[in-house]
């Protein structure tokens, strides 16, 4: 007998925000089904949008593109909310992106899960602070580079990280440094935090709990 199948769509923001996303979904969804589900293969695929269209008409054309070739069960979106909720981000994007889907009659996926989180995905990126610190190299703290706190208090994590990742080169010897650079973290830090230290951000929490959902509805996993 063969496994079920599961298709995964993910549309990100960027490229940078893929590399952190990709291997946290994965992982998230893959906890899910070993604790919930059973012998299920996973298939995640980034869709390609179109950046100089509107939000709605971006992920529509890109849905719909997507599923006259290839199937997907699950579509996830990500955008930052650039705001202390995501309250600004689903009035002004999900909300009517979910109208247009649910009263599309083409062939389109309308099992829609948004990633949204708080100000930045940076944030999520600072939710394991030993991690971060290990990844840099550096035997300062938290407190001395500026990223103490809750993640998502940051307005812009983004350049909290850059500040930090700048006092860390500057301490480096000029003949031997190698300055290291944000981009080069988001890959690395999406393959190695754990899921459990994400889930102590309410912006995550939140995404876990809808996936969860759509994974019921479609009957990928069962929770008693």
């Amino acid at each position: 007998m063969s496994n079920k199948q599961l298709y995964i769509g993910l549309i990100s923001e960027g490229s940078t925000d893929t590399r952190f996303l990709f291997s946290v979904v994965d992982r998230t969804i893959k906890q899910l089904v070993f604790n919930f589900g059973g012998s299920i293969e996973i298939y995640i695929e980034e869709l390609k949008k179109d950046s100089g269209k509107k939000f709605v008409n971006q992920i529509i054309d890109a849905n719909l593109a997507h599923q006259k070739e290839n199937f997907i069960n699950i579509l996830l979106i990500h955008s930052d909310a650039d705001f202390k909720d995501d309250s600004k981000v689903l009035k002004e994007k999900y909300i009517p992106l979910i109208e247009n889907i649910k009263s599309n009659n083409d062939m389109i996926c309308k099992e829609i899960v948004p990633i949204i989180p708080i100000y930045m995905i940076e944030a999520w990126m600072l939710a394991d602070i030993h991690l971060f610190l290990d990844e840099i190299s550096t035997k300062k703290t938290k407190t001395e580079l500026g990223i103490n706190g809750n993640p998502e208090s940051f307005t812009n994590p983004k350049n909290k990280i850059k500040e930090a990742l700048l006092i860390i080169n500057q301490e480096k010897p000029k003949k031997r440094r190698k300055d290291l650079q944000i981009n080069d973290l988001y890959q690395i830090i999406g393959q190695k935090i754990e899921i459990e230290k994400l889930l102590e951000l309410n912006s995550f929490t939140k995404f876990y709990d809808q996936i969860s959902d759509s994974l019921i509805k479609l009957q990928f996993i069962h929770k008693k």
